[in-house]
């Protein structure tokens, strides 16, 4: 059987909403082989159909059938890319068992089939990742440069936020000035990313298009970010659409900021994770390489 996976993102890092993604040490793994018919295991009976997104991805890429083992860490509807890391690995899927599809076309049928590419990128290539949308209509992406300076921790709660609702929350219009602030903001954080200047990304990363409306989706948000802020000396932010947030900093949380985090009602999680430089990898001889 071949061996792969495909890596956690966290989406807009801020004011990068709908086009910066960051990948993480937060893996989805798959076992396939070629089958003559479809078997899907170790997933739930309600996922184990042909409507399982991993399923659809591999038929929309060109497969047909397979067998596959499911061993999935990334918690669904938390904001960590859990969606496009089954599309994306049912269409690395295809790939690796035959299917004549590049890195590009997989990542514009990944970027279609979930609406936006902001995920699918990073999850694809790895790392820090920018997206647009081209006058064509097709999709387009970069890497950027990263630091290592800058230390990740993913905080998830035991609650979801559906996309829907964290979408239509939003304001169907924003000012000049707010828009022209935001663009500022996000050029200047991948400013901050490539040289890793802290003070740089703790001002840059301040939204104004998403976060102030979508934080009051996630109880206790406020003193979540305070709390995490006061410990590290780094930057909170909502990772994708939420439910979980991830923290940027030089330094880790103390053990007494995880315990007090963890008490708070909704049970968070604090998960210390580093960004994932590659995106799907596959294993061989016991070492993970790249596909993409």
């Amino acid at each position: 059987m071949i061996k792969f996976r495909v890596p956690a993102t966290s989406a807009n890092l801020g004011p990068g909403f709908d086009c910066l993604g960051l990948a993480l040490t937060l893996y989805n793994t798959f076992e396939i082989e070629p089958s003559g018919e479809l078997i899907l295991e170790n997933t739930e009976p309600r996922f184990c159909n042909p409507d399982n997104l991993f399923i659809r991805a591999f038929r929309k890429a060109g497969g047909t059938n397979l067998r596959v083992r499911f061993d999935c860490s990334i918690p669904s509807s938390r904001g960590l890319g859990s969606s496009a890391a089954m599309i994306v690995g049912g269409m690395t899927a295809a790939r690796l068992l035959g299917v004549p599809i590049t890195s590009d076309q997989l990542f514009e049928l990944s970027a279609e089939m979930e609406g936006h590419p902001d995920n699918a990128a990073p999850c694809i290539y790895g790392g820090l990742t920018a997206c647009m949308i081209r006058s064509s209509g097709h999709y387009l992406s970069r890497k950027l440069p990263l630091s290592e300076s800058f230390r990740f921790a993913v905080l998830i709660p035991d609650f979801e936020v559906s996309t829907h609702e964290a979408r239509s929350i939003l304001p169907d219009t924003y000012s000049r000035s707010t828009a022209a602030g935001n663009s500022a903001h996000a050029v200047l954080l991948t400013e901050a990313f490539r040289t890793g200047d802290l003070e740089l990304l703790k001002e840059a990363a301040r939204d104004q298009l998403h976060e102030p409306y979508r934080s009051t989706l996630i109880p206790h948000f406020d003193e979540l970010r305070e709390l995490a802020e006061a410990d590290t000396d780094g930057r909170l932010l909502i990772s994708g659409s939420g439910s979980a947030c991830l923290l940027i900093s030089r330094r880790s949380l103390s053990e007494d900021a995880i315990r007090r985090i963890s008490a708070f009602p909704e049970h968070w999680n604090v998960l210390p994770l580093q960004a994932a430089h590659h995106g799907a990898e596959y294993l061989e001889e016991g070492t993970w390489k790249k596909i993409f």
